[in-house]
């Protein structure tokens, strides 16, 4: 009999194919295992220890207003949250930092208006930043009427670095009127009010 080492690689794969391996509940007898059958073993370990552990949660009931023109702002998500003993923290400037490397799982909120003002359209436009560098493309939100409220809402997996920072910013873009940024609102039906922007972190893990 040839050494295995010594047999044909053809390179494809397929669920039917055969491995050859010891059993240890038959006495460490040799059989043959189903490439359909270790994947499925494999699939189902992961997913049973799969662990997903929120480890922030901020939010800001500022209104948070560019200061005029094509001038960025950076968005806060309220009062500094997390030391470096936490996977992440994020502090009072909106400086969201990971103390330990791995996948999470970001959800931001943000609610876009105008404030009451009239007179032309306002385009508002923000972006995320990772370690001061543009992550992603620029997104923009267009307001025409006063008082007008966009709520935007997005989910978005990170494989991060400890030390990573992420940040976002916004901006009144002179395309169009020295209007808009992020606006609280206070509700009167019992409900809890609406920050002008949130964040909720996820870490995943095995």
């Amino acid at each position: 009999m040839a050494k295995i080492s010594t047999y044909a690689n053809d390179g494809v794969i397929s669920p039917n194919d055969k491995l050859i391996g010891t059993d240890a509940d038959s006495n460490n007898e040799t059989k043959n295992f189903l490439i359909s059958d270790i994947s499925a073993y494999i699939s189902g370990g992961i997913s049973a220890n799969l662990a997903v552990t929120n480890v922030l949660n901020a939010s800001d009931t500022h209104n948070q207003v560019p200061s005029g023109l094509d001038t960025p702002l950076q968005v806060t998500f309220g009062i500094a949250q997390g030391t470096i003993a936490d996977p992440v923290m994020v502090d009072a400037s909106g400086n969201v930092t990971f103390n330990e490397s791995g996948i999470y799982l970001i959800n931001g909120y943000a609610s876009f208006g105008r404030g009451g003002l009239s007179g032309g359209t306002c385009v508002v436009a923000f972006r995320a930043l990772l370690n001061g560098v543009q992550a992603g493309i620029t997104k923009v939100v267009e307001l025409k009427d006063a008082d007008a409220i966009i709520p935007y809402d997005l989910t978005i997996p990170i494989n991060a670095t400890a030390g990573d920072v992420l940040t976002w910013e916004i901006m009144r873009d002179s395309l169009g009127a020295d209007r808009g940024g992020l606006y609280s609102v206070t509700l009167l039906g019992g409900w809890s009010n609406v920050p002008s922007a949130t964040l909720s972190i996820h870490k995943i893990g095995v």
